[in-house]
């Protein structure tokens, strides 16, 4: 492949359309993230080798619908599988990895200081992608038990492939849907999720579920987008959000839908102020949080009443 060819996108059709190098070298070098090598840029995602899987149309009546959002969800992160860790990474300006850690220390620490020292812990990480907190976890707490669960078989792939890679022992992944956890009742210590909620085809019913197979004094964790009750600021952030997404799904994959789903979901995903008052219905206590890139994101911590 010649290196100094530009990166190119590709439509739906499967042509390749060239972009200037410094068209992408800009947004990267003002946003401080990455460079994208023109290798990188310029290959053709695996998932497209005869043509783009067309997604379900999305819209508030399919995120509205647990069954069709649930299947958006699958077609959508079966797609871009191949460049999901690229495309977290991107849009996090370069901080997911560090937000992910952040996550993981929030959760240990708090399952420690309510007395989970005793025993060795058993984990779970909610839509868990191509495995970075649950190898997070399994290294942090070397003798954790650690299970991923995920919608996609592809997402799971890769994990797995890591998880060899990295001789992980203590990680498992299973494919499942959030809402029906493969484990029996207060049997899990720790429960995480990154950027996992915002998808929960029902979020109460989600929430009622991790809820159930805590242990009393166990610990749930989540790192998501968050955002503010006041309605301009949240329109503005919405559309922040929109454009961003809208960007990289060109870059990416040709397809500026693809990526603008986030702030799509996230216009239906209850407020700062909802979320605390939803774990509260559900039954969690002892809420913290941490605000990250200016309230953009959040990570949540509350644990099972004893």
């Amino acid at each position: 492949m010649n290196s100094s060819a530009n990166p190119c996108v590709y439509d739906r059709s499967g042509t390749a359309v060239p972009i200037p190098c410094s068209h992408i070298s800009c947004f990267v070098d003002i946003f401080g993230v990455m460079k994208i090598s023109p290798d990188a840029a310029q290959s053709k995602p695996a998932a497209w080798p005869t043509g783009e899987r067309r997604l379900p149309a999305i819209g508030h009546s399919a995120l509205a619908s647990p069954d069709r959002k649930r299947a958006y969800n699958e077609a959508l992160f079966e797609q871009v599988a191949p460049r999901y860790r690229l495309a977290t990474r991107l849009l996090s300006f370069g901080r997911d990895a560090s937000w992910k850690r952040r996550l993981v220390r929030a959760a240990l620490a708090r399952h420690f200081q309510t007395g989970g020292a005793h025993h060795a812990p058993s984990a779970i990480d909610l839509a868990c992608g191509t495995g970075d907190v649950a190898f997070e976890l399994a290294r942090s707490a070397p003798d954790a038990s650690v299970t991923g669960i995920d919608v996609s078989a592809d997402m799971l792939q890769i994990a797995r492939v890591a998880r060899t890679r990295h001789r992980i022992a203590n990680a498992s992944f299973v494919l499942g849907d959030m809402s029906s956890l493969p484990a029996g009742d207060a049997t899990v210590d720790i429960v995480t999720g990154s950027y996992a909620l915002r998808n929960a085809s029902d979020l109460e019913a989600t929430l009622c579920e991790v809820l159930r197979v805590l242990r009393p004094g166990g610990v749930a964790a989540f790192l998501e987008f968050s955002l503010p009750a006041s309605r301009p600021r949240r329109a503005v952030q919405l559309r922040l959000l929109r454009f961003w997404g809208q960007l990289w799904g060109v870059v990416l994959h040709g397809n500026p839908e693809i990526y603008a789903y986030i702030s799509r979901s996230l216009s239906r995903f209850p407020d700062s102020d909802q979320f605390v008052t939803l774990l509260s219905r559900t039954g969690f206590v002892g809420h913290r949080a941490h605000d990250l890139l200016c309230g953009f994101v959040r990570i949540t911590v509350v644990e099972k009443p004893r």
